[in-house]
C-alpha cells in the first residue's frame, strides 16, 4: 500500500521471515557462534532460549544456511506437539528414512543405522527442534534416548533445543534432570540495544530499496526501542503501522507521534494505562532532546525515569510564569500558522485512529465542522455529539474529542483534537508551536466551550448534550468498534 509512496520495492517490516532481511545483532552473532561451537565439538545437546520475537528462528535459519550438505545432514522440526513415536517418525522422514512403522524400537533402529553410516563418512548429523517448550516430558525423554546413539568416542547426533524461557522451567523438572545435565552449551538471546535498533530499521529499509523517501527521526527510533524492548518482531509491528499512518497523512518523516499511534493500534492496552505511559515517554523524549543523552536503555529505564520525572516537575515549577494573555497569544500564533483545512483533517484522523476507524488519505474539499466532519464520521460508524460546557467537564468523559477554539477576527474557528492525558497534561493534534502536549490551564485559555465528542455509533444518546449529561451513561457507550474497511473514498 505505502511502498510506492515511500519509494520501496517491497514492504520493509513484514513479519514473515525473509533471509534477505536478516540482521544479526551482537547477541544473534554470539548465539550463532555458541550453536556452531557446540555442533562442531559434538557436545550432543545444545540449548537456545529467547523471548517471543527475539529472533530465535533467524539464528536457526542462519545456522542451517551455514551447515553445508557435504559435511552436515540437518533436520528441522517445526511442530513439536507430538508423541514420542510421532517425533521419531518426523525425524526419520526429515532425514529421508523409512518411517511407516508404528513401533519406536524399529524407528530407532533405522535411525541408528543411518547415524552410523553418516559418522563413518565424516558427516555431522544435526537435529534442530524449534519451539521446544511445547514438548511433553515423555517426548523429551525420547530425545534423551536418541542421544544415547553413540560410538565409544563420539555422539552420533547433535540436538539443538530452541524455545522460549518456559523451556528452562520444563528442563528443570526432577524427572528430566538426566537430560538437563547433558546440555553442555546454553545461550539466552538478549534484546537489541538502542543503537542496534536504529541499525536494524535502516538495514531493513535499505534491503527494501529505500531511496530517501522516508526518515525515522532520532526520537522516533528511541521510542520504538523503548516500546519494543529491542525485540525485532515488535519493532516490525510498530514501524510497519507507523509507515501506514504516515502514508495516510502524506508525511515522510516518522515522528514519535506516529509511533505512539502505531502502538495504540497494534497493542490493546487499557486506555488509561496507555495514556499515562505515553505522557511519561513524551516528557522524557523532550528532555532527552534538550540534554542530548540516550535515555532508552531498557536495562536502566527504571533507574533513570524517577530522577527524570522529578527534573521535569522541577523545570515546570521553576519556569517563569507568563500571564494568561501572553500564553493565549503564543497559542493563537501557533494555530494561525496552520492551514485550517489541514488542521481539521489531522484532527479527524487522530480521533478516527483512536477508535480504529479508517482515516482520510486524500481530501480536496474544506472539512467544515460540524457538518462535513459529522458526515465523514458517520461513514466510519462513528457518531459526533455536540457538547456545551467547560474543558474540565468534557475531560470527565475520558475519550478524545474535538475542541472549538476562540480566535478573534477569524471567520471560522479552528478545531483541534484533544486526547486526555495524566499529570494535568493533554495531547493535541495538530501540534501547537511544534508541541503536541499542552497543560490543561493552557488549553482552557484556547477553547470556546463548544466540543464534539466522537465515539462508536451506538446507544441512545442525543445529538447535543450539556454539562448536566450523565457521564456514566456516555462511558457505557464507549466500546471500540471493529476497524472500518479500507480502500473506500472519504
Amino acid at each position: 500500500m505505502y511502498s510506492n509512496y515511500f519509494g520501496f520495492n517491497e514492504k520493509p517490516f513484514t513479519l514473515t521471515p525473509n533471509p534477505r532481511f536478516i540482521y544479526l545483532s551482537k547477541s544473534h552473532k554470539e548465539a550463532f557462534a555458541h550453536l556452531l561451537y557446540g555442533i562442531n565439538s559434538h557436545y550432543g545437546f545444545i540449548e537456545l532460549i529467547g523471548e517471543v520475537g527475539t529472533g530465535k528462528t533467524t539464528v536457526l535459519r542462519t545456522l542451517l544456511g551455514q551447515l553445508h550438505d557435504d559435511s552436515y545432514r540437518c533436520a528441522l522440526i517445526f511442530n513439536p506437539c507430538l508423541t514420542g513415536v510421532e517425533l521419531l517418525r518426523s525425524i526419520n522422514q526429515e532425514f529421508g528414512l523409512p518411517a511407516q512403522t508404528e513401533f519406536a524400537n524399529e524407528l530407532l533402529a533405522e535411525l541408528n543405522r543411518f547415524l552410523l553410516a553418516e559418522n563413518s563418512r565424516g558427516v555431522t548429523v544435526v537435529l534442530v527442534i524449534d519451539e521446544a517448550q511445547n514438548l511433553q516430558p515423555a517426548v523429551l525423554e525420547q530425545l534423551r534416548l536418541i542421544s544415547n546413539l553413540e560410538t565409544e568416542n563420539d555422539k552420533l547426533i547433535q540436538i539443538v533445543l530452541a524455545g522460549q524461557p518456559e523451556l528452562e522451567a520444563l528442563l528443570a523438572k526432577p524427572e528430566l534432570r538426566q537430560l538437563n545435565q547433558r546440555i553442555a552449551v546454553r545461550y539466552k538471546l538478549k534484546s537489541m540495544s538502542l543503537e542496534e535498533t536504529g541499525f536494524y530499521i535502516e538495514h531493513r529499509m535499505m534491503v527494501a530499496g529505500e531511496t530517501g523517501g522516508v526518515l525515522f527521526s532520532r526520537n522516533a527510533v528511541r521510542l520504538v526501542h523503548f516500546l519494543s524492548d529491542g525485540t525485532p518482531r515488535k519493532i516490525n509491528n510498530l514501524c510497519d503501522r507507523a509507515l501506514l499512518i504516515a502514508y495516510g497523512e502524506e508525511r515522510r518523516t516518522i515522528t514519535p507521534g506516529f509511533i505512539v499511534r502505531a502502538r495504540r493500534e497494534t497493542q490493546h492496552l487499557p486506555r488509561r494505562k496507555l495514556r499515562a505511559r505515553i505522557v511519561t515517554v513524551c516528557l522524557v523524549l523532550t528532555l532527552a532532546t534538550a540534554i542530548g543523552v540516550q535515555l532508552f536503555s531498557s536495562k536502566n529505564w527504571q533507574q533513570r525515569i524517577s530522577p527524570i520525572a522529578h527534573t521535569v516537575s522541577e523545570m515546570q515549577q521553576n519556569a517563569p510564569t507568563a500571564t494568561d494573555q501572553q500564553r493565549f497569544k503564543q497559542l493563537e500564533q501557533g494555530l494561525l500558522t496552520l492551514n485550517q483545512n489541514d488542521a481539521h483533517v489531522r484532527a479527524f484522523n487522530t480521533l478516527a485512529a483512536f477508535w480504529g476507524a479508517r482515516q482520510i488519505t486524500q481530501f480536496s474539499r474544506d472539512l467544515t465542522i460540524p457538518t462535513l466532519f459529522t458526515q465523514l464520521a458517520k461513514k466510519r460508524n462513528l457518531r459526533v455529539t455536540t457538547y456545551k460546557g467547560s474543558l474540565e467537564q468534557v475531560l470527565q468523559f475520558g475519550i478524545p474529542f474535538l475542541a472549538e477554539t476562540r480566535i478573534p477576527g477569524t471567520l471560522n474557528n479552528y478545531c483541534i483534537a484533544i486526547t486526555p492525558g495524566d499529570s494535568n497534561l493533554l495531547f493535541v493534534s495538530p501540534p501547537l508551536n511544534n508541541r503536541n502536549v499542552v497543560s490543561v490551564s493552557d488549553a482552557r485559555l484556547l477553547v470556546s466551550g463548544t466540543f464534539y465528542l466522537v465515539r462508536p455509533n451506538q446507544g441512545q444518546l442525543p445529538d447535543k448534550v450539556t454539562a448536566n449529561t450523565n457521564v456514566t451513561t456516555m462511558r457505557h457507550s464507549q466500546k471500540t468498534p471493529s476497524p472500518a474497511p479500507t480502500g473506500q473514498q472519504p
